[in-house]
């Protein structure tokens, strides 16, 4: 998904002898830290590769090598370029703790920009940690379907032992990505009516707009919640993107 370069440093911070612990976070809602896998990755000057352990709006956890974990010193301050989906954004972080092979960074003095850009970034994870299965037999066409609801996002397998994935529809902040073995690759987004009642708004109906062709920012949001999930189905999703004639 994202790969971050530390290109230099601009202030280093004190070589101490006693691990710093993790800081306890005061609100677990915002700064919530998410497990990530190994497609997750920071270089550094091209020769150490950095895995990402878990991830949040503040910062992220990497594991080491022993050279690095020395090497890297609690208030150590670097200059940081990070991709994710051909977008570059240019950062500060900080050396926050260290702790067991492990090296936290946050975030220095973020501006509205880099703040917005990193919570773009953790919302897939965010959207894909929240989803568990529920029980969909009382639905219509419910045979071969799972269904995973979450925090503002919905998702809905057909799949038979016999035939294998027919089809999914993954609903998360109002934006559609559906996908058939029939029909291919859908993208869309819901779009809510609303009325005035007495001087009170009221909800109304909620209306599904499909977009003329995939739409690319879409199908790489999708992309990245199904890749962030841990549903056992995740894989085969993540095939059946591939497969399909437009680039992620």
């Amino acid at each position: 998904m994202f790969r971050i370069f530390l290109t230099k440093k601009i202030l280093s911070g004190e070589a101490s002898p006693v691990a710093e612990e993790r800081p306890r976070q005061r609100n677990r809602r915002i700064y919530e830290r998410f497990q990530v896998d190994q497609k997750h990755l920071t270089v550094l000057n091209d020769q150490d590769i950095l895995v990402i352990r878990d991830i949040s709006v503040k910062g992220f956890a990497s594991q080491v090598s022993d050279r690095a974990f020395d090497r890297f010193l609690l208030g150590d301050v670097y200059v940081a370029r990070m991709r994710y989906h051909g977008k570059v954004q240019e950062l500060d972080i900080k050396v926050a703790w260290k702790r067991d092979g492990q090296v936290g960074f946050e975030l220095h003095e973020p501006e509205t920009a880099t703040t917005l850009f990193f919570k773009n970034l953790v919302r897939p994870v965010q959207l894909a940690h929240s989803l568990s299965q529920v029980d969909a037999s009382f639905m219509e066409s419910h045979e071969g379907l799972t269904w995973y609801h979450g925090e503002n996002v919905d998702l809905h397998i057909w799949m038979t032992d016999d035939a294998g994935l027919s089809a999914w529809q993954l609903v998360a902040d109002d934006q559609i990505v559906e996908w058939s073995a029939v029909h291919g690759i859908k993208t869309g987004v819901l779009k809510r009516q609303s009325f005035s009642e007495s001087g009170i708004l009221e909800p109304g109906e909620v209306l599904r707009s499909i977009d003329d062709s995939p739409n690319a920012t879409r199908l790489r949001f999708a992309s990245d919640i199904i890749q962030s999930g841990t549903f056992p189905e995740s894989q085969e999703l993540v095939r059946s993107l591939d497969s399909s004639a437009v680039a992620v």
